[in-house]
């Protein structure tokens, strides 16, 4: 599953194992009525992107690895130095990564699960 910040070039990538949950109290706990205006309503009193429409899962994440980027610099900043490393022939050093390992996000469920 991946995030794109469009504005900053930051963004996240976690890998994982993916399930979908379609039992009623957890597509109704998550559900927004925004999602009709992507499922639309198929007038047969079944497919109608409420709630109950059979087309709504969720989908769950088991992350394994989870990588952040995060700009170092503002848009102009990056474009310089993107342009310097053009001409120098270097690669510009304009993002910072930070990557959670199996172990970090297993820690991280074990304090954060109720």
């Amino acid at each position: 599953m991946s995030f794109l910040d469009p504005v900053s070039g930051a963004w996240a990538s976690i890998s994982g194992t993916a399930s979908i949950l379609s039992n009623p109290e957890t597509v109704q706990k998550y559900y927004s009525p925004q999602l009709k205006a992507w499922l639309g309503d198929m007038g047969d009193g079944v497919h109608d992107g409420g709630p109950n429409d059979p087309r709504i899962g969720v989908i769950k994440l088991e992350a394994k690895l989870a990588t952040h980027v995060a700009a170092k610099k503002g848009i102009l900043g990056r474009a310089t130095d993107t342009v310097k490393g053009a001409v120098k022939g270097e690669v510009p050093n304009i993002n910072s990564i930070r990557e959670l390992s199996m172990a970090e996000l297993a820690e991280w469920r074990r304090t954060h699960q109720s």
